[in-house]
């Protein structure tokens, strides 16, 4: 489902906090493979949301999740418990996204998107709404900048913090929120234009 962010972290959404995280990886750093495999349950679907959204296809998109997920378990031993282990996650699949479009510079988009904004407890009329605005934003989307359209995608999709955002981008907390800010003002105007 598209996040309703609300500057709360992933992981509080999911019913785990911050700390059980942490406590995850330094476990996992150590060398628990259980411990590892729980933060990769509680991690993937927010990652899977936010890749797909840059790629649109199911297949490429569990290929660099796969990728991603390695790479992190590959460089626990020099991970820092004090940085945002979804910035962290999310610069690495940034990093596989980049090389892969620019093997793959054209992409179609792909309706299997709004398959991932599906949930359960919402009503048919949300759900319809949520698929709807999905629509519009992928639709318009490809009108913002580089740098708008990652944040939309890492903010709504992959559902990070601005704190996640500004270390997945190296930027301030302060430009992030102007770069939305901006983004969504031109989305109210791109989709009033052109409903």
């Amino acid at each position: 489902m598209l996040s309703q962010n609300n500057n709360s972290p992933v992981i509080q959404g999911v019913g785990e906090d911050a700390e059980t995280l942490q406590r995850l990886l330094i476990s996992a750093k150590r060398g628990d493979t259980k411990a590892f495999g729980d933060v990769y349950t509680r991690l993937f679907t927010p990652l899977y949301r936010y890749v797909l959204s840059r790629c649109h296809s199911k297949e490429i998109t569990e290929d660099i999740c796969q990728q991603t997920f390695l790479n992190f378990y590959e460089a626990l031993a020099s991970y820092k418990p004090e940085k945002h282990p979804l910035a962290y996650l999310f610069t690495i699949a940034r990093r596989l996204l980049i090389n892969h479009h620019q093997k793959n510079k054209s992409v179609s988009f792909d309706e299997t998107i709004l398959e991932t904004v599906h949930d359960e407890s919402v009503d048919i009329i949300e759900e319809t709404h949520i698929h709807l605005l999905a629509h519009h934003v992928m639709t318009h989307i490809a009108s913002l900048t580089e740098d708008e359209q990652e944040v939309i995608r890492l903010y709504y999709f992959g559902e990070l913090t601005y704190d996640e955002i500004a270390t997945t981008l190296t930027t301030s907390n302060a430009n992030i929120r102007k770069i939305k800010e901006r983004a969504l003002k031109k989305l109210r105007v791109l989709y009033t234009q052109n409903p």
